[in-house]
């Protein structure tokens, strides 16, 4: 608000307190409230503003979810801005609860990436983590993820045990492959996790009975809500997913005043 609000600097002529609530739209699993929280608090630290709910919590359609109290003028000035964070933040949230419980009985995990949104990261991983999820790496000092474009230039028998000799710090190594010729070649090697790129869930299968037992396995690769389930059903211990954070649905709260 480079010049302020000036729709409601104009509309409002009194700073008399009123009453306010969040309310949900439908039903899913909460996240950003503490956020949400700060946005109102940055606006104007005179506001009470309340909750009885955690983050993961499950909540209802038309279910309140936040309270606040105190200058009409700061809270309209607040509230779009913490609607966005909650409604972003929750989206993701419920997407990842979702999908973890189609894959549930498969001791599947749901993963995001770092397809994220440029400097929003650390509140899409949270997001997911709320939801039920699992992080993959958050930037690219957390561990060696070899990829094809590493791959193309390189032989794999020369290039995995050099990077394992260059491996210093001892982070985890995970290998990209994109069909069973490539997994072949790097069983053999001190690697910790396989992650299966582009791969139907038939040869993630038979990509599996050739590894051995240590080595984590992860698929990836036009995975989406309706074949999920198909994918877990390989026996694959994780499943990453770019649309958990770059492809997000609004989930949608309203702020009414009681006057």
């Amino acid at each position: 608000m480079p010049r302020g609000d000036i729709t409601t600097n104009i509309t409002i002529s009194t700073n008399h307190p009123v009453q306010a609530r969040i309310i949900s739209k439908s039903k899913g699993v909460i996240c950003g409230l503490e956020v949400a929280k700060k946005v109102f608090l940055m606006v104007d630290k005179q506001l009470v503003v309340k909750t009885q709910l955690q983050d993961g919590a499950y909540i209802k359609t038309n279910q309140t979810i936040l309270t606040i109290k105190g200058n009409k003028k700061s809270i309209l000035k607040a509230e779009r801005t913490a609607l966005n964070f909650l409604g972003f933040m929750s989206g993701i949230s419920t997407k990842t609860n979702e999908l973890s419980l189609l894959i549930k009985k498969f001791k599947t995990k749901v993963c995001c990436t770092r397809k994220t949104l440029p400097n929003l990261r650390n509140l899409q991983k949270y997001a997911v983590i709320v939801g039920g999820g699992t992080n993959n790496r958050m930037n690219l000092s957390d561990e060696i993820f070899i990829k094809d474009n590493h791959i193309a230039d390189n032989n794999l028998e020369t290039l995995i045990p050099a990077v394992i000799k260059k491996n210093k710090l001892k982070k985890l190594i995970t290998v990209e492959v994109d069909n069973l010729a490539q997994l072949k070649k790097i069983k053999a090697y001190k690697i910790n996790r396989v992650l299966f790129d582009n791969m139907t869930p038939a040869n993630i299968k038979n990509g599996i009975k050739l590894l051995p037992k240590n080595i984590e396995t992860e698929a990836s690769g036009n995975i989406n809500q309706s074949n999920i389930r198909n994918y877990a059903k390989s026996g694959v211990q994780r499943i990453s997913m770019g649309a958990l954070t770059h492809t997000i649905t609004n989930f949608d709260f309203s702020l009414e005043i009681k006057n």
